[in-house]
């Protein structure tokens, strides 16, 4: 996996210990994206990002921030590295979404039908 040009190990999202790590830490993201909407400058900028580390440390293990982000703490460049992200675990939960229409309770409804 590819994160702001610097490649990570790959992850499972349906990977039970993933899922737990990554929902967990999109959780923490949550509360701390909220309580930053009512900080300016600098200080908004430093709980955004501090947040975003923590995303990547939860999921990816201790200094994973580092090795994506080295010591920059950059709003734009840690918003679009958890769009990167965020994009790259939507494109596996397509892949499982594919296998489970395949098998829903409405195709087999719709053949039944026919």
């Amino acid at each position: 996996m590819k994160i702001n040009g610097v490649e990570l190990e790959d992850i499972d999202i349906y990977d039970l210990d993933v899922a737990e790590r990554y929902e967990k830490a999109m959780s923490s993201f949550a509360e701390i994206g909220d309580k930053a909407k009512s900080l300016d400058g600098a200080e908004g900028i430093r709980e955004i990002c501090n947040g975003v580390f923590d995303v990547f440390n939860k999921v990816f293990g201790e200094g994973a921030d580092k090795k994506i982000f080295g010591n920059r703490v950059n709003l734009l460049t840690c918003l679009k590295a958890l769009e990167e992200f965020q994009l790259q675990m939507n494109d596996q939960k397509k892949e499982i979404e594919k296998l489970a229409n395949k098998y829903s309770s409405n195709r087999a409804q719709r053949r039944v039908k026919k």
